[in-house]
């Protein structure tokens, strides 16, 4: 199996388009307060359901990493530290893959695993029971 749940292409583009805004962000040439009010929130779930995805939150976390804020991104959505570190892990070279024993890399697809199972638990505990006014 490989490393990397994101296809390369992808997580390459989206960590570009990360570095940019971090590097826009660090000169002052565009502050991410101003990016965040500016990008409209559109959720298809919700929109349809009335009810937010477990990836809702997600784009206002990251901004807020970008910004050096981790515990506004918790807040927003604690996955996206995984996202960030997922993304991370799909870009870099496939021979540095190669460097990490072969036990790690058996145990990564549990791991991912065992991260989706949260992600469900976060969106049934704190999002959808909280809803319907459990």
């Amino acid at each position: 199996m490989d490393h990397y749940l994101i296809p390369r292409r992808p997580a390459l583009g989206f960590a570009a388009f990360l570095l940019i805004l971090t590097g826009a962000h660090a000169t002052g040439l565009l502050p991410i307060a101003r990016l965040a009010g500016a990008l409209p929130v559109f959720c298809p779930f919700e929109l349809l359901t009335g009810i937010p995805c477990p990836g809702c939150g997600m784009t206002r976390a990251i901004l807020s990493l970008i910004s050096g804020n981790p515990s506004c991104a918790l807040l927003y959505n604690p996955f996206s530290f995984f996202l960030l570190a997922l993304v991370t892990a799909s870009s870099l070279p496939h021979r540095w893959m190669q460097r990490v024993p072969t036990r790690v890399r058996a145990v990564l697809p549990h791991v991912y695993a065992v991260i989706l199972g949260l992600v469900v638990i976060f969106w049934i505990f704190g999002r959808l029971l909280p809803h319907w006014g459990v």
